[in-house]
Order: C-alpha cells, then sequence, then structure tokens
C-alpha cells in the first residue's frame, strides 16, 4: 500500500500539482455540448445518493479527494495535490493552496473533515453511511493538511473516495435545508449549475477559476432526461444533443451510417440482476423458491435475442477489474423451467404465486424490455408478476420504503455499476444489511464484508470477496444476469476517451 501511494503522489503531477498562478493559461471554448443520459437526475446534494447517475453528474459540481482518470483500473489524486499513508490506519490528504469555492470558502482542510463527516452525522439521511463506515475520525493537521484516521485498515477506502466524499463549503452547507441542499449546490469542480428546470434540463456552466488549467475546456454542458431510446437516437441523428449513452443494438447501424454520428463501445462495469425483498414474508423468504426464479430465466436469450448480444452472461455480482472476480465462475442455475416448477411445488407453491414485480423505465439499456422478458419466463413456471416499471426517481423512492411497515414484497431488476472498482464498495452496496440497492440482509455476509475491508493482504482479500460471491449464489440472494457492454453514441465532432465505468465527465469532453 505504501508503494502505491507514493506512485499516487507521483501521478498527482501529472494530474496538475498547485496551479492558482496557472489559472490564467486556461482556454475554454464558448460552446455548448448536450448529453443525455436517459433518466433525470434525483438529487444534487452529493452525501445523500450513491447512484451511478448522481455519482456522475456529481463530479461536474464537485470535487472529489481522488480520480480515475481512465476508468474503473486507474487512480489519481486529484482534489489532493498528494496522499501519504502514515500507518495502516491513518492517510493523509495535502490539498492544493490557495483553490477555493465557487462561493469564496477554501477547499482546505477543514472542507475535508466536514465533508467526509458529513454522510456519518446521526440525524442525516444518506445512503453512503458503509461507504465511509470505516472512517473513526478526520483531523485538521494544518490549515492545508488533514488526516483520515480509520477503524481498521481499509486498502478500497482511496478507491471510494474518487466516487464520493465531495468537498463542499462548511459554512455554506451548515446553513442549508435538506431540501436547498437537493438543488442549491456549491462546489470546486470545474462547473456550476446554472439552471435546473426538472423534467426538462440541467445546465452547467464553466468554473472559470477551477484548478486544473486544462479542465474544463467547452463552456456550457446541458444534460437533458430523455427515457425513450427512439427518441434519444432520433435526437442525436437530429443534433439536438451531442452525446448519448445505453445505444441498444438494433440502432447502432442507424447512427453509424449516418454522417454526422458515430458509436463508440466498450466491455462495461454494470452487472444486473434480479433482486428480492428477504425481509418481508413471502414465499420469496423459501430458498426454494428463490431457486425456482433462478432456474426460470434464461439469461443466454436475454444477451442474445434483448440486448442482441451487447453483453455477456454475468455469474457473479462483480467485474473483471475487481478483487475476488473469478474467470472460471459459473452460475450455479441453468436454466431449467422443469425444476424450477418441482421447486416451487416442493415449496408448497404447485399453482405458483403472485408477487409485485419493479423495474426501471429509461435508466438501463432496454431495462424494460430485459424486465418484461424476465417477467415472461417466470410466468411460464407459474409465478405471475404484477409488473411495474418506472421513471429512476420513482424507482428510487419506492426501492428505499423496502423496509417501511407495510411495505409488500417485491422482486426488483437492478443494475450496479460499481464504476469504483471496489469489490466492499459493490457487495456492501448490493448485499449487506444497509446497503443502499440491497434488500438482503445476512449478518455473516456483513462479517465477512468487514474483514475483507480491514485485510491488507491483497490475496487474502480478494480470497474473502470470492467466498462471499460463492455464498451469495448458494443463498440466491440475488438471481445474477448479465453484464453490459457501454454503448455510447456522439456527433463526430466530440472528442472523448470512452471510459469503462459508466461515467460521463463533462469536463472530458471536447469538441473540434
Amino acid at each position: 500500500m505504501r508503494k502505491l501511494l507514493l506512485v499516487l503522489a507521483a501521478l498527482s503531477l501529472a494530474v496538475g500539482g498547485v496551479f492558482p498562478q496557472a489559472i490564467a493559461a486556461k482556454t475554454i471554448k464558448d460552446t455548448t455540448i448536450t448529453i443525455s443520459l436517459g433518466s433525470e437526475l434525483e438529487t444534487m446534494d452529493p452525501h445523500t445518493s450513491s447512484s451511478a447517475l448522481a455519482t456522475a453528474i456529481h463530479r461536474y459540481v464537485f470535487d472529489t479527494l481522488m480520480h480515475r482518470p481512465t476508468g474503473a483500473n486507474t487512480l489519481v489524486p486529484w482534489a489532493a495535490k498528494e496522499v501519504i499513508q502514515v500507518d495502516p490506519k491513518t492517510l493523509e490528504f495535502r490539498m492544493r493552496e490557495g483553490v477555493k469555492f465557487t462561493n469564496g470558502e477554501d477547499v482546505d482542510a477543514q472542507a475535508v473533515r466536514f465533508s467526509l463527516m458529513r454522510p456519518l452525522q446521526p440525524n442525516f439521511k444518506t445512503v453512503q453511511g458503509p461507504l465511509f463506515r470505516v472512517i473513526d475520525r478526520v483531523e485538521v493537521v494544518s490549515k492545508w493538511v488533514v488526516r483520515v484516521y480509520m477503524k481498521s485498515p481499509d486498502p478500497g477506502l482511496l478507491r471510494r473516495l474518487a466516487d464520493w466524499g465531495q468537498l463542499v463549503p462548511p459554512k455554506y452547507y451548515s446553513g442549508l435545508t435538506p431540501e436547498d441542499a437537493a438543488i442549491k449546490p456549491i462546489g470546486s469542480g470545474p462547473y456550476r449549475l446554472a439552471r435546473w428546470e426538472s423534467g426538462v434540463e440541467m445546465v452547467f456552466e464553466a468554473n472559470p477559476n477551477y484548478w486544473k488549467p486544462d479542465a474544463p475546456k467547452v463552456k456550457t454542458v446541458r444534460v437533458v432526461p430523455i427515457r425513450e431510446d427512439g427518441t434519444k437516437v432520433a435526437a442525436l441523428l437530429k443534433k439536438e444533443v451531442d452525446l448519448i449513452n445505453q445505444v441498444p443494438a438494433q440502432y447502432i447501424p442507424k447512427i453509424e451510417s449516418a454522417p454526422g454520428t458515430k458509436v463508440v463501445a466498450v466491455r462495461g462495469t454494470r452487472v444486473f440482476h434480479l433482486g428480492f425483498t428477504h425481509n418481508i414474508d413471502s414465499p420469496l423468504k423459501d430458498i426454494r423458491v428463490r431457486q425456482a426464479i433462478a432456474y426460470a430465466i434464461d439469461r443466454n436469450v436475454i444477451v442474445k435475442n434483448v440486448v442482441e448480444g451487447r453483453g455477456i452472461v454475468a455469474n457473479q455480482p462483480l467485474h473483471e477489474w475487481t478483487e475476488g472476480y473469478d474467470p472460471k465462475r459459473t452460475w450455479p442455475y441453468d436454466y431449467n423451467p422443469e425444476k424450477s416448477r418441482q421447486l416451487l411445488a416442493a415449496a408448497g407453491y404447485p399453482n405458483g404465486f403472485d408477487i409485485d414485480y419493479l423495474s426501471t423505465d429509461g435508466r438501463y439499456t432496454k431495462d424494460k424490455e430485459v424486465a418484461q422478458a424476465i417477467a415472461g419466463f417466470l410466468q411460464t413456471v407459474g409465478i405471475r408478476v404484477r409488473f411495474q416499471a418506472v421513471a429512476w426517481k420513482r424507482y428510487v423512492d419506492i426501492f428505499r420504503a423496502r423496509n417501511k411497515p407495510g411495505t409488500k414484497p417485491f422482486i426488483y431488476y437492478i443494475g450496479y455499476g460499481n464504476g469504483t472498482g471496489d469489490s466492499d464498495a459493490a457487495l456492501s452496496a448490493i448485499a449487506s444489511c444497509k446497503g443502499a440497492w440491497s434488500a438482503y440482509c445476512n449478518p455473516q455476509i456483513d462479517k465477512a464484508l468487514d474483514e475483507a475491508a480491514s485485510t491488507v493482504d491483497m490475496k487474502k482479500r480478494a480470497t474473502i470477496f470470492e467466498d462471499i460471491t460463492r455464498r451469495l449464489a448458494n443463498d440466491v440472494a440475488q438471481v445474477m444476469l448479465w453484464q453490459e457492454d457501454s454503448v455510447y453514441g456522439m456527433q463526430k465532432d466530440i472528442i472523448w476517451n470512452v471510459r469503462n465505468d459508466d461515467r460521463v465527465y463533462a469536463w472530458e469532453l471536447d469538441r473540434r
């Protein structure tokens, strides 16, 4: 770990060093880039949400201590000019002197302490608690130096600090109501939020005093929510938008054949699964029912026919850029509808049962179509679903109410991106008792996650994560489905090195 941090400190020179004196050299093109990432953002409070959509857009306005310059397999200091491993449980961050938030407050050690501890406050409503559970305290050493003390060693914390722990001005945020924090963001990032008209657009204007002289490259970025795939593609072809994500396979030839547009695709980090509300009394509490659901779904049909080969079947919740990923892993529940019916009968449901089923609509690649295909597979074995496909903001509201008294049991279709590349972040999110996207709770899994998080032996950590994913499969905590290719459509004059982590960072975009 010490060697890693020395490398990170050296790389900080490539990212930029200390810049206030160089700001005068900044060149920002007086142009606009319009992008659509499908769904609309749920909030601009960076310390309350952990969705990939929020994580990406929050970085337009807020800096983080660390950064992944090319995707899930890279890591460098960012708002911090240097990071040092003082001891196995202590990290020291040395900030860029003179950098300010857009309201004039300093991006200093006090701001780091406030920003990292804000999600951990007892009465603060957030889903980010598990991400920072290892932090014991944050100490201001001097104006520009801060130390983070951990309860135990955690090699994954630095990776998480590239996505979360966004830096905010303490005086401003101390006086905000939760409602204002959601819509009136102030940060030190490459852009500031100039306008947000719900359902229409978010408009970001360049921060002319941003500490990094080569960012941002363009003055204005518009983010428009377009949920329907065909409409999004049509907007691209008509030059109403410059970049779109999650292009379904059937539209790729149309975009590629048009004179002014292009398609770029990479293997992505998002892995999709079918989840269950394990804590609510229902047939889903019986492992035989969950096994029956797993056997009922033909995952190869989903990949080959529904998403037309733009992805691969997923046999585990981790991807190839994470610790604990096993390329030889197989999913223990091959498509077998007859075995599914036998298990349902053995569990006392020979005629099947009825259950609510939740999916997003327009958040992921062909999300509604994949979810409907799954519903069809379940129908053939007697599981009758009450299907509901909703916009992302509505999905979040329904899912977050999963533990409230009176909530009915349901199954749900969701994709977790893990662009962070940290296995602890991914597995804690989807499979821990307090995970932001988990409806599963097994104290033994939580104990294993804590053990992995505090293990500095990387080989041992990987072994623990491998064991966790194996146990999740044996318990059918979720049904693993598929891992997507990240497919982007864009105007040919857009310049962007496409990332593998499902992040579209506006300051990386340029146009000829």
